[in-house]
């Protein structure tokens, strides 16, 4: 209902609320990248839950103290709107973002943690693992077309805040069952307890890996909102994303670094423009005589509601058409498709479909479906190859690890697309009679289509030759994140083990030994 970002209560409404502010194109998209990072720190939320658990459980407390977090963000993000109206003054734009954050951090943590549970679940009783995955993902996708559709109406009649307001009781939903442990959790023993698994032996690379992308994704929001320089946010964001690609590429198992690798650039490359292009479809006739002037109802609602029917369709032609075919081949066809049908909003920025008798609306829809298809192509392969890149018994820890890198990726892409708007003098904020802000939109939207082309120059090295269906860690151990790594070829060289073999085949609780307790 909140939604993850883009869509939902939640992130419909939050251009619309930089854009009371007269936030510009590119900062808009900072303040955005700040808010989402909480989906970049998955896995330090995991190792968190996991290995400090609060009064003995490790989900519940996680859950409760977040959902009360996020009820408060909501109700004084709800409530601006009605402080501002009476003529008090507008809260400080770093407590709009961190508030955003607080809210975003709530719903990265519960669905870790939901996702935890029913995983647990599907391994207990295996048969009835695919109706569960359908009802969950049923419910989510039912919740998001509802809230798509109420948020347009909302923005439209009462402005974004109330979105917060009818989202707030929706946040606080999750702290009956946690309460009342609907997890059916069982209590650990008091103390910390921590495997010595994620200290000393086979998870020991990817739990540092957590920490420090953890402590980066900290790092660049707490910098974002303190510098006042739209260049050094840029090479923040920059020098986050390569520490996370060169300790992704030394530090795991080769084929698991090469994707990652991949998929990160290229989300890399996809420079954003959401921000810039926010304003050119909704400003007014006095801000934008020349603009398409969409409403919030049609802007959220209408090709919100087209995105996701034609996603549901891009997941059906995938099934039906592209699940066998070579990870190079899907991967290089989907990218090229997508780069042509995102260079559409080139032409709309350019008003080429009005010279060619299209109106916007119609353009629009034609081409949000084509991209959400198409997009659907892509995105799905890279989902079935991220879940066969997870060692066993790691599954939930690289798959956040990976989640997360490229999570980071997108961000990193919005902090370049924003240094690209400021650059090209493309800086909207909603100010009457702003035409000129849009003269070289379509620039920045045909690098952003064209960008995510470049890493397939190095789609032979760093995708596997293999179908959808085979199997990627068959050689080696296929129990280890970091087997023939480049860290561990180095150590080899010099005599050192990394990983000692008594500690990689199991996991012992430290605290069971220390406290004398019976391990967990």
């Amino acid at each position: 209902v909140g939604g993850g970002g883009s869509g939902g209560l939640a992130g419909s409404a939050m251009e619309f609320t930089y854009r009371s502010y007269g936030v510009s194109g590119p900062q808009l998209q900072v303040f955005m990248s700040v808010a989402l990072l909480p989906w970049s720190m998955k896995a330090i939320m995991g190792l968190m839950s996991d290995g400090f658990p609060i009064l003995g459980y490790r989900k519940a407390p996680y859950l409760i103290l977040t959902g009360i977090a996020a009820m408060t963000a909501y109700g004084m993000l709800g409530l601006e709107g009605l402080r501002r109206s009476h003529g008090g003054a507008p809260m400080p734009l770093p407590l709009v973002t961190g508030s955003f954050f607080v809210v975003f951090f709530q719903m990265a943590l519960a669905d870790l943690l939901i996702e935890g549970k029913y995983s647990e679940q599907v391994k207990l009783v295996p048969e009835r693992g695919p109706d569960l995955i359908t009802f969950v993902w049923t419910g989510v996708s039912v919740a998001a077309l509802l809230s798509t559709g109420l948020s347009g109406w909302l923005i439209d009649r009462y402005g974004s805040c109330a979105c917060y307001l009818v989202a707030l009781p929706f946040a606080g939903a999750i702290i009956w069952p946690a309460f009342f442990n609907y997890l059916e959790e069982k209590p650990v023993s008091v103390g910390c307890r921590i495997s010595s698994e994620r200290w000393h032996g086979r998870g020991r690379v990817p739990f540092l890996l957590a920490l420090v992308m953890g402590a980066a994704g900290i790092f660049l929001a707490v910098f974002s909102v303190w510098s006042d320089s739209l260049q050094l946010k840029f090479l923040a964001a920059i020098s986050v994303g390569l520490l996370n690609l060169i300790l992704f590429s030394i530090f795991l198992r080769p084929i698991i670094a090469k994707i990652n690798a991949f998929f990160f650039l290229q989300n890399v490359f996809h420079i954003g423009v959401h921000g810039a292009s926010f304003y050119f479809f909704t400003d007014t006739p006095e801000q934008y005589p020349e603009g398409p002037h969409f409403s919030p109802a049609f802007f959220i609602t209408v090709m919100g509601l087209v995105a996701s029917l034609f996603s549901l369709m891009g997941m059906v032609c995938y099934n039906m058409f592209a699940k066998t075919w070579k990870y190079r081949s899907i991967v290089t066809a989907g990218s090229l498709a997508f780069g042509g049908v995102n260079c559409l909003s080139a032409m709309v920025f350019l008003r080429l479909n009005l010279k060619l008798g299209i109106p916007d609306p119609v353009f629009m829809v034609a081409s949000s479906a084509m991209q959400s298809v198409i997009g659907q192509l892509g995105w799905m392969p890279m989902t079935v190859m991220l879940a066969q890149l997870v060692p066993d018994g790691l599954e939930c820890t690289i798959y956040a690890l990976l989640a997360g890198s490229l999570n980071l990726g997108m961000a990193v892409a919005n902090y370049a697309g924003a240094f690209l708007l400021q650059s090209l003098g493309v800086n909207p904020s909603a100010a009457v009679g702003e035409s000129a802000q849009f003269d070289r939109l379509w620039l920045a939207a045909l690098i952003s289509a064209c960008g995510p082309l470049v890493p397939l120059l190095l789609v032979r090295l760093l995708i596997p030759d293999a179908r959808q269906t085979d199997k990627l860690l068959e050689s080696a151990d296929p129990s280890s994140a970091t087997v023939d790594s480049l860290f561990e070829r180095w150590c080899a060289r010099r005599g050192y083990a990394p990983v000692p073999k008594e500690q990689s085949a199991g996991s012992m609780e430290l605290s069971g030994k220390v406290m004398g307790q019976p391990a967990v």
